[in-house]
C-alpha cells in the first residue's frame, strides 16, 4: 500500500503523506513523492502542490532511523567505496526534484515534524504551522549525526546562519508558536491544512509564468548570485513573462479597462 494520498481541487493537487503508525519518512515514501511531482510538473491542471501529514498529530516526524543505521553499518564495511550516483538515491532525488520543481509548493506542518521532516517542510516554498504542542526542527545531533538533506542550509537561509548554527548544532526543536516568532514558518493557524490551501487557491489563480519565474530568481539568490547579477536576471525574467505569458498581457488589459485596482 502506498503512502501517499492525492486530490485535486481548484489548480491544487494536495499530497497527504501518511506512513503508520510514527509517520516516519523512508526510501520507498520518498520514491513515491517522486513520482508524484513528477506527475504534478506534467500536468498543466496543477498549479500549486500542498503537502500535509496523514498520521494523526504528524506531518513527517522524522526519518526512518533504521534505515539510516543500515547506511551506516554499509558504508563502515566498505569505506573505500566510490559514492553511488546521487539521482539513483530516492531520498536525494527527491530533495533534489523538490529544489527544482518549477510550481508553488506549500507545506501544511499539522503536527511533529522533525530532522528529515523539517528538511523537505524547509524546501517547499511556504510554511504553516497547526497551532499546538508539538516539536519542529533537526534534533540529529542528538544522535551523533547531522541533517543530511540540506537541513543546515536551508534553514540558514530562512532565519540566518548564526541563528540557525544553534538551532542545529543544539538539536533543538521548537514549538509552533516559537517557528513562527523565528521565521521557520510563515503562519501559524488554528487549521494549518485549512490555511494552506486557502494561500494555495489564491496562488493557484496567479499567472504561472510569473510564479515560475520567481521560483527562478529566488532559487539564484539562495545560490548567492548578486545584486548586479540579479538586476540583469530580473529583466530577462520580466521580457519573458511579457512574450511568453498570454495571461498576463489579458490581466493587464483587464486592469486598465476595469479602474486600475491591483488589488481587486
Amino acid at each position: 500500500m502506498g503512502q501517499l494520498t492525492i486530490t485535486d481541487q481548484d489548480g491544487v493537487r494536495h499530497i497527504i503523506i501518511s506512513n503508520p503508525p510514527r509517520g516516519y519518512r523512508n526510501a520507498a515514501g520518498a520514491a513515491e513523492l517522486v513520482a508524484a511531482l513528477q506527475a504534478a510538473e506534467a500536468d498543466d491542471g496543477v498549479r500549486v502542490v500542498l503537502f500535509s501529514g496523514g498520521v494523526p498529530g504528524v506531518f513527517i516526524r522524522h526519518y526512518d532511523v533504521s534505515e539510516i543505521v543500515a547506511v551506516a553499518h554499509a558504508v563502515r564495511a566498505a569505506p573505500d567505496a566510490p559514492a553511488g550516483d546521487r539521482s539513483a538515491s530516492p531520498v536525494y532525488a527527491l530533495f533534489d526534484g523538490l529544489r527544482a520543481f518549477p510550481k508553488p509548493t506549500i507545506a501544511a506542518i499539522n503536527g511533529v515534524c522533525m530532522g528529515g521532516g523539517f528538511e523537505f517542510a524547509l524546501s517547499c516554498d511556504i510554511r504553516v504551522a497547526q497551532s499546538g504542542d508539538y516539536p519542529i526542527g533537526l534534533p540529529e545531533t542528538r544522535l551523533g549525526v547531522i541533517p543530511g538533506v540540506g537541513g543546515l542550509q536551508h534553514m540558514a537561509r530562512v532565519v540566518g546562519l548564526a541563528r540557525a548554527r544553534e538551532l542545529v548544532m543544539r538539536g533543538r526543536a521548537v514549538s509552533p508558536a516559537e517557528a513562527e516568532r523565528m521565521g521557520l514558518v510563515h503562519e501559524c493557524a488554528d487549521d494549518a491544512v485549512s490555511t494552506a490551501m486557502t494561500i494555495a487557491q489564491d496562488l493557484a489563480t496567479r499567472p504561472p509564468v510569473g510564479v515560475a519565474a520567481v521560483k527562478r530568481m529566488a532559487r539564484l539568490i539562495e545560490e548567492g548570485e548578486g545584486l548586479a547579477d540579479g538586476m540583469i536576471t530580473a529583466a530577462t525574467e520580466f521580457t519573458h513573462t511579457l512574450v511568453a505569458n498570454d495571461d498576463a498581457m489579458a490581466k493587464m488589459q483587464q486592469f486598465l479597462e476595469t479602474g486600475e485596482d491591483i488589488l481587486g
